[in-house]
């Protein structure tokens, strides 16, 4: 808007709700030279008040020189309509605008005598030919219709934009015509009236909204077309319509809504979805931050500075992209960082191609990082918080490879390792050992007490397993109420066992209570002795540890495939104790 503007040698500056600067254009310099290298984002309109009034002032009147800002803002923050004044030989003449959401633009344009009005035609001969407050032969150039109507709605002149947006052959067809009958003339000439609700609704839009000129609205135009309407007071009751030809972002929206609509099948996921359309940057999840091809950061929403931890006012001051990555460096930023991603960052961290890392923050969040680079240099970059998906990554590679209730690996880990170390032992004396734990009269447990109860015992057998196995090897739950135990070549497999024994034998975690027998069975194979692979070995266990249980009469024992049986020991379990 800014830009087209300056083609219309109208001079805009825009300030927020605070009175701060925030853009300006060409025409505002080429008017008022004395802001030029001195006006920048974030200045308070009093310091632009001032140079302003420093050169227009004599001698005498520079003491006021505060008494004039502090008027000007006034003037600034509660102007209804414009006003005229003389400046650098130029007669300008100033509108101020307040927007919805609090901010407020200022415009000036230089007063011109007005080109004389064309003779009205008979049809029009009822429109007053009184000048319009703009210049006709520029307005023909803008891309938008023009329209001006009086306090009747009576067309009083447009440009050729509107003429051609609405069907007319020339000026002189739709001067004197109310807008309504131009907007109802457009759909005779297409020859749509068999769409005459769609007219209609149109016609009904237009008389609300013009009965309460100054929001925006939008009309169905025929062949599927669409504009929209912005109408603003001018002076002698007269108002100016922009008339801005929004098809391709209403079919862009229609496409979208039925794309959403096939893939959702939902009317509520669709609406959430087309309300997404409207979410500015700073509302995005995503962190998102455009370096020019100067290497200025041009934009930076606040998602990204949350992110990135970085300042805001750092942000603002449109700083280099290596001043930002010099304020991360300081700040040690990059300390967890892969030492490739660290190689990227000190060599710029920008690429001519479109590429992506991932990377640890000081505070333990993992950053998705995106590039994509522009057409003629710069950049487009965003940032993605990915902890929550890497922790549950991590969490469902855990839950692949261990069992939920004890944490302990589970069979087919276990065979993976005992695979693992038989392969590893063919090189070297000896070999690993494979302990197959069963838990004796457990079902009764589960029949008396309930498989909560069930539940605690395994979680604390897995318990004294892991503290008598540590770190000379591993304990597994194979299935139900099955363990096994996997030892190194050097390990005593029978003396573990025996351990093993004695840990379930202890009964200091049991409190008073129904008491039941609960014995453990286990069954100890070496290699190569006991298989030549390890579903075999696991098999050799697994008999010797039925071969326990048979001789110790179901009350648990340890027999070592290939030799005689140890003694059995039994361990009373008292289920209701269990923490």
């Amino acid at each position: 808007m800014a830009q087209m503007l300056d083609g219309l040698s109208v001079a805009l500056c825009a300030f927020d709700t605070q009175d701060r600067t925030l853009l300006w254009n060409r025409s505002f310099v080429r008017y008022f030279p004395e802001h030029a290298r001195h006006v920048h984002v974030g200045e308070p309109y009093a310091d632009n008040l001032r140079r302003f009034y420093r050169e227009r002032l004599d001698a005498s009147e520079q003491p006021a020189l505060e008494r004039y800002v502090q008027a000007g803002i006034e003037r600034h923050r509660t102007q209804q309509a414009p006003f005229s004044f003389e400046h650098r030989g130029r007669r300008l003449s100033v509108s101020s605008l307040a927007l919805p959401d609090g901010t407020r633009v200022r415009m000036w344009r230089e007063d011109v005598p007005p080109p004389a009005a064309p003779a009205p035609r008979a049809a029009a001969a009822s429109v007053a030919a009184a000048p319009v407050p703009m210049e006709a032969s520029l307005l023909d150039h803008v891309a938008d219709g023009v329209s001006v109507i009086d306090a009747g709605t009576t067309i009083v002149w447009t440009n050729e934009a509107f003429l051609a947006m609405y069907g007319f052959e020339s000026r002189e067809d739709a001067l004197g015509l109310s807008f309504a009958a131009a907007y109802g003339h457009s759909w005779r000439v297409e020859g749509e009236r068999s769409q005459a609700s769609r007219m209609d609704d149109g016609l009904s839009v237009l008389r609300d909204q013009l009965r309460f000129p100054g929001a925006a609205f939008e009309l169905a135009l025929p062949g599927d077309r669409w504009c929209r309407v912005i109408a603003r007071a001018g002076p002698q009751g007269r108002h100016v319509l922009v008339h801005v030809d929004i098809t391709l972002l209403k079919r862009q929206q229609h496409e979208l809504l039925a794309a959403e609509a096939r893939a959702r099948e939902s009317e509520a996921q669709l609406n959430r979805k087309s309300s997404m359309l409207e979410l500015t940057l700073e509302r995005m999840d995503q962190g998102l931050m455009m370096v020019n091809a100067d290497g200025v950061v041009e934009l930076c929403n606040r998602r990204a500075m949350e992110l990135l931890d970085l300042p805001e006012a750092l942000m603002a001051s449109r700083p280099s992209f290596q001043r930002v990555l010099q304020h991360q460096l300081d700040r040690r930023e990059f300390d967890r960082a892969d030492p490739a991603v660290m190689g990227f960052i000190s060599a710029g961290g920008i690429l001519d191609s479109p590429h992506s890392y991932e990377r640890e923050r000081p505070d333990g969040r993992v950053i998705e990082v995106r590039s994509v680079p522009l057409d003629g240099g710069g950049l487009v970059r965003t940032y993605t918080d990915i902890s929550q998906r890497r922790e549950q990554e991590r969490r469902i590679r855990f839950l692949a490879r261990h069992d939920g209730l004890t944490g302990l690996i589970n069979r087919e880990v276990f065979m993976e390792q005992l695979g693992e170390a038989m392969a590893a032992a063919s090189a070297i004396a000896g070999g690993p050992s494979v302990c197959f734990l069963d838990l004796d009269r457990f079902k009764s447990i589960n029949d008396c007490h309930g498989h909560a109860v069930g539940d605690q015992v395994l979680i604390e057998a897995a318990s004294r397993m892991g503290a008598v196995v540590r770190d000379r090897g591993v304990v597994a739950r194979l299935g139900g109420d099955e363990f096994g135990v996997l030892l190194g070549a050097t390990v005593n497999a029978r003396a573990v066992a025996q351990q093993l024994m004695d840990a379930f034998r202890a009964t200091d975690w049991l409190q008073a209570g129904a008491v039941h027998d609960v014995a453990v069975s286990i069954g100890v194979a070496t290699f190569p002795s006991g298989g030549s692979d390890a579903h075999s070995l696991l098999r050799s266990a697994d008999a010797a540890m039925y071969l326990a249980k048979a001789t110790g009469d179901g009350r648990g024992g340890v027999r070592v495939f290939g030799t005689s049986t140890i003694p059995a020991l039994t361990t009373d379990f008292h289920p209701q104790a269990l923490p």
